[in-house]
This record gives structure tokens, sequence and C-alpha cells, in this order.
């Protein structure tokens, strides 16, 4: 009788412990359980969408430096020093990206070279014959800039939701700071970019003025599918060096 109480007894405080432990292991995952985001993917997305935005910057600002040499130094001495501000943020990028301080740096730059539309017969006829690959550089810039703008919000969206799934969890601190970094810079390209858009393609025009003046034949712009996500920018940013 005692042996088989015993017995009973050492049965009841196996399973008690196990119950317990089996309860504990499942609350964590009860939020990622509930929700419907692939951190990894929105990780994966929001990292292309953002190397996609940084060379379609880069192409905006390289189209600008380029104008520059076409006017009298004190009509683009402001925007000299941003394009130098601009430089100097991107040789301490510390994973090859833009950031959100680079991003409203260039949006400053394509506002100041927008500025001189009203006064592109100023600039230097012996400078002229750059207008077409300064042309090429933003055509590339302000079509990826049209891809970007569809597209960035709906990453950081996922982005957004993500940061919500590991919020509860702190075994995930490291992702949750990644997740953290590409919303800000990705909130930076929804707020700049259709503003940034605008003040480029007025930049363009000057560019379009003066190839009209000095009959000088731009190229067509990249279609599309040339410019579709980041490695084919890339390659069509490369045919431009």
């Amino acid at each position: 009788m005692i042996t088989r109480l015993a017995l009973a007894l050492l049965a009841c405080a196996a399973v008690l412990p196990a119950q317990g432990l089996g309860g504990l292991l499942k609350k964590p995952a009860t939020p990622a359980a509930s929700s419907s985001v692939d951190v990894g993917a929105a990780l994966a997305s929001g990292t292309a969408m953002i190397g996609f935005v940084t060379i379609a910057t880069d192409q905006g600002m390289r189209g600008v430096n380029t104008m520059l040499d076409m006017f009298p130094p004190e009509k683009v001495a402001k925007i000299k020093k941003l394009s130098a501000q601009y430089a100097e943020l991107s040789a301490k990028r510390k994973d090859g990206n833009i950031d959100a301080e680079q991003l409203k740096v260039a949006s400053a730059a394509g506002d100041e070279m927008a500025a001189l539309q009203g006064d592109w017969k100023s600039y230097k006829k012996e400078k002229s014959s750059t207008v077409a690959k300064a042309n090429s550089h933003l055509g590339l810039m302000l079509g990826a800039d049209a891809i970007a703008v569809a597209a960035a919000p709906k990453t950081l969206t996922s982005l957004q939701e993500a940061s919500k799934s590991l919020a509860s969890n702190p075994l995930q601190a490291g992702k949750a700071t990644q997740v953290a970094a590409q919303i800000a810079v990705l909130t930076a390209v929804v707020q700049q970019v259709p503003q940034q858009t605008k003040s480029f393609t007025a930049a363009r025009g000057i560019i379009t003025n003066i190839a009209k003046a000095e009959k000088i034949t731009l190229a067509a712009d990249p279609s599309p599918a040339k410019i579709k996500d980041t490695a084919s920018l890339a390659s069509s940013a490369k045919e431009l060096d």
C-alpha cells in the first residue's frame, strides 16, 4: 500500500514540473505564432531598398556635380558646400549605404540646384558639352526614385510590423536594432524622395534648356526593366562610368 502510494506521488511530482516547463516555453513563442511577419524577409527587403536608394542618390549627386562647372562659382557656392558634405558622409558609411542625414543633404543640394532654373542662361558655353553626362546620371536617379516612391512605403510598413513583433522578445535585441536602423533610413526615404524628385527634375530642366540652346542631343532614359532592382540599377550606373 505504501509502495503504491509512493509511486503515485512520484508520478504526480514528475508530471507537474513537465507541465510547468512546457507552459513557460510556449509563452515567448505566442507573439511569433500570432504574427505573420517574417523578420528575416523584412530585413532583406529593407537592405535591398536602402541599397537601391543609395545608388540612385549617388547618381543624382554625380549629375549635380557634373553641372557645377557649367556655372560661375558664386552661383553654385552653396551646392558645392553641400556636395562636399555629401562626399564626406559617403566616406564614413559603415555598410556602404546612405543614411537619413546624407539623404537630407542630397535633397538640399537638389533644392539649391533647382533654384538656378530661372538663371540657367548664366552657364558657360565652353562647359556645355557636359550636359549629356549630367543628364544621364539624373535620368538614372529619377527613374529609380519613381520605383522607390512606389515601393518604399510598403517596405517601411513591413519593417514596422517586424519591430512590433520583436518588441516582446528580448532574445532578438540584435535584430530589433537592425530593424530600427532600417526604419530610420526608410522613413527619411518616404519623406524626402518625393520632394527630391521634384527638385532634381527641375535641375534636369536646366540641362534640357542648355542642350536645346547648344543643339546637343541627350540620350534616352533607361527603361524601367533596366533599373528594376539593386543589381540592374548598379549595372546601369556602371555603364555611365
